[in-house]
């Protein structure tokens, strides 16, 4: 695999605002990058002060993205966000690489918690999720489109995050 994973410079906007036009299209989603999709343009204001955004590019491509931001710094509990991979890419193993990606980058910050929200159509999320050792929980934000949350102990479950 050529993929390399790439930490989010202002460059890249223009391949993420297209990336996730395409993604969420095929979702039967409209992209709304003025409304409810905000935080995908302007990402250094919502993920790159308190966390990071990563880039999955094959090539000249961006083919992934995953996200991680700080959602309570006093308990050191962080949240993963906009983990997508492309329609045509999936089941090569890219969303693990992401994953991985962001709990590794989580457990040598020193976070205690990841939580992450999800809609119960998104199967391949919570595969991700529940294969790295993620369990339910209760809601845990406002998320109006959120169905099921989801939450990792990083100190409890350190053997089981990268499979």
């Amino acid at each position: 695999m050529a993929a390399e994973i790439k930490p989010y410079d202002a460059s890249m906007q223009q391949d993420i605002n297209c990336f996730y036009k395409k993604c969420f299209e095929a979702l039967g989603w409209d992209y709304e990058p003025s409304g409810r999709h905000a935080d995908t343009v302007n990402i250094p204001e919502e993920y790159l002060k308190t966390g990071r955004f990563w880039c999955l590019y094959d090539g000249e491509s961006l083919v992934g993205t995953i996200a991680l931001r700080v959602i309570d710094p006093f308990n050191q509990i962080a949240e993963l966000k906009r983990l997508y991979v492309l329609p045509e890419r999936q089941g090569e193993g890219l969303g693990s690489l992401l994953f991985e990606t962001a709990l590794r980058f989580a457990g040598d910050a020193g976070f205690k918690t990841i939580r992450a929200d999800t809609r119960s159509d998104r199967f391949a999320s919570q595969h991700l999720m529940r294969k790295h050792g993620f369990k339910e929980t209760s809601q845990y934000n406002e998320n109006p489109f959120a169905e099921m949350f989801f939450e990792l102990d990083l100190s409890a479950e350190k053997d089981i995050i990268f499979r």
